[in-house]
């Protein structure tokens, strides 16, 4: 029996040249791959991202009320649906960010209110948001994500620059109203001082009291003086008269009788007369008449001379009494006027207490209002939080940029299906719908199997190795078990489906196939790309991306989350139906195979038979 084979080409025999051939093939479709992702705007899809907030804010209460400046933000990034945010507690916030049930993560502190409230005093700090990302899930998202609540970010410093400035408004303000308030006491300080000043005289409201009383019987006995001086003078003026009579009688009589000449005689005579007593009393008659003469005259004089010493005081005490009288009723007067300006006093005591108190406290209660901006120095930094009240801090419990630990999943799981490929283009192809060639036995198929699942698993090694040292820092699993093991499921796997696509469709084909089917699960499988972001045909096929389940199986062992077992069954379970296909496809070309070489024989026959014939 002869059988009819082609000659293998160079392309066939030369692994290096079908690894070539490989390169040139991958290269392009990677770069077509990356250009794609560069290009791809998912911005407008975002609002479909599932994003957790965590209000942990407890409030703040002053003298202006109560402040939930937190909840204020939580519900306008809900109503504002820039993204798909849920109000979370933080247990499940976090939990939902390592079991990709939310991209990120947007965590409000407890002293949020408190922060923006106090922002004037010296110690403050500016309120903080932080935003927790987990590139072990999706590399995107944390870029993705970071850009849209930049755009969200000034929205939201708009809404609580109101609480800041109003802690600051609030205080200036109570600092204007306490002010008001001292003004309108100081004014209620000067009306009743005004009042004071106009009713002050030298006692208080006691003692002119007792003043106006005393005012007041001295009036009455001024009165009764004005009066007996009146009489006293008109009885002066009687007894001038009198006087005056009693005088010029006098007169009259020691006119009509010479007394020098008597007194002349009298003398002359006592000297002559041997008994001269009796002379001695007449001459002491006629000295008590001159002098007589002269007392009665002076006494009228003095009585009714208005120049002369007794009658002018007389008249002056009259005076006197009268200037008394009057001015003892003006004082009485005065005095009733005092007491009301007393009452007047009081009241603007009163007025004066009040409004100081009023003052005092209105001064107090400004002072302890205004803000204490300090030095220079404080002045500035108030200044600073005052333009920024609040900043945000973004974290990533696996960074995926600059060479960080997040990348790793995706390096694996891109490199457990490209391994594969690449692999099997360094072997000879098969195609089991030709006739040219003698198809394999299953046993072939077999080794040819674990050869290059052997290979490739080495070869995994090698790029897990490469990418664990070139991340800085090394990636830490929570469970490093269950990456090795989803990486050997995943790559076994990819043996698996590589095999089914090669043996199909041959070696230029399956290569393409391979690529293209590897492109697609890339933008559908959700570890690179939000696939809430993506459209609808990779949206469909995330559910039967093999890939997808790669990612669940490596976000369950970096993360330390569930649906680690679910996605090992699930990779095992489609591997197993990969290589089912691949021997089923070798069967069935071998029957084929052997059933055109019967036929082939049959006629061989037929035509040696006839020729012997």
């Amino acid at each position: 029996m002869t059988t009819t084979s082609t000659p293998k080409t160079g392309l066939q025999r030369s692994r290096l040249l079908r690894l070539i051939v490989a390169v040139l093939v991958l290269i392009p479709l990677v770069v077509s791959a990356i250009y794609m992702w560069v290009l791809w705007d998912p911005t407008k899809t975002v609002k479909d991202m599932p994003v957790a907030i965590v209000n942990q804010d407890v409030g703040y209460t002053d003298a202006s009320g109560e402040t939930n400046a937190g909840a204020n933000v939580a519900n306008n990034l809900v109503e504002s649906a820039a993204l798909g945010f849920q109000v979370v507690d933080r247990k499940a916030a976090y939990q939902g960010l390592n079991e990709d049930d939310f991209y990120f993560v947007i965590d409000i502190p407890k002293d949020f209110s408190q922060s923006l409230k106090t922002i004037t005093q010296p110690e403050a700090a500016p309120a903080l948001i932080t935003v927790t990302f987990n590139d072990n899930n999706t590399i995107k998202a944390s870029s993705i994500g970071a850009s849209a609540i930049e755009k969200i970010y000034a929205s939201v410093l708009k809404g609580v620059s109101s609480t800041t400035t109003g802690a600051l408004v609030d205080g200036t303000q109570k600092l204007a109203d306490g002010l008001r308030t001292a003004a309108d006491g100081s004014q209620q300080l000067a009306d009743g001082t005004s009042t004071l000043a106009s009713g002050v005289t030298e006692d208080l409201a006691p003692g002119v009291d007792r003043a106006r009383e005393g005012s007041t019987k001295l009036a009455a006995g001024a009165n009764t003086l004005s009066d007996g001086m009146l009489t006293l003078q008109s009885g002066t003026d009687t007894l001038g008269s009198g006087a005056t009579e009693l005088a010029d009688g006098i007169e009259r009589l020691t006119g009509a009788i010479p007394l020098a000449e008597v007194n002349q005689l009298l003398n002359q005579a006592q000297s002559v007369l041997p008994n001269a007593s009796a002379l001695s009393t007449v001459q002491e008659l006629i000295s008590g008449l001159e002098r007589l003469q002269a007392g009665s005259r002076e006494i009228a004089t003095q009585l009714t001379d208005p120049n002369a010493q007794y009658r002018s005081g007389v008249d002056r005490l009259t005076d006197g009494a009268a200037q008394l009288k009057d001015g003892t009723a003006e004082l009485a007067a005065g005095m009733v006027t005092l007491d009301a300006g007393v009452d007047r006093l009081s009241a603007g005591a009163v007025q004066l207490q009040e409004g100081a108190g009023q003052l005092a406290t209105g001064l107090t209660a400004g002072a302890e209002a205004a803000p204490d901006f300090g030095g220079e120095e404080e002045r500035m930094s108030l200044a600073a939080l005052l333009s920024t009240p609040m900043t945000k801090e973004h974290q990533n419990l696996a960074q995926a940029q600059f060479s960080g630990p997040g990348g790793a999943p995706a390096i694996l799981l891109i490199a457990s299906m490209l391994v594969p490929i690449v692999v099997f283009l360094t072997f000879r192809g098969q195609r089991f719908v030709s006739d040219e060639e003698t198809p394999r036995t299953l046993a072939d198929v077999g080794r040819r199997a674990v050869a290059v699942s052997g290979v490739s698993l080495a070869v995994m090694a090698v790029v897990g190795v490469l990418a664990w040292i070139t991340r800085d820092p090394m990636p830490e699993p929570a469970r490093m078990w269950q990456v090795v093991l989803i990486t050997i499921a995943a790559t076994l796997m990819n043996v698996a489906l590589v095999s089914v696509l090669f043996t199909l469709f041959g070696y230029i084909v399956g290569t393409l196939a391979s690529l293209s089917w590897f492109m697609l699960q890339l933008f559908s499988y959700g570890g690179i790309w939000m696939i809430q972001t993506m459209p609808a045909p990779f949206k469909w096929l995330n559910p039967i991306s093999p890939l997808t389940y790669v990612r669940d199986g490596y976000i369950a062992g970096f993360n330390g989350v569930g649906g680690f077992w679910g996605s090992l069954v699930i990779l095992i379970v489609i591997g197993l139906i990969g290589l089912a296909i691949t021997f089923w496809a070798a069967g069935f070309q071998r029957k084929r195979y052997e059933k055109a070489r019967q036929a082939l024989s049959d006629e061989q026959t037929e035509q040696l038979v006839g020729a012997v014939d």
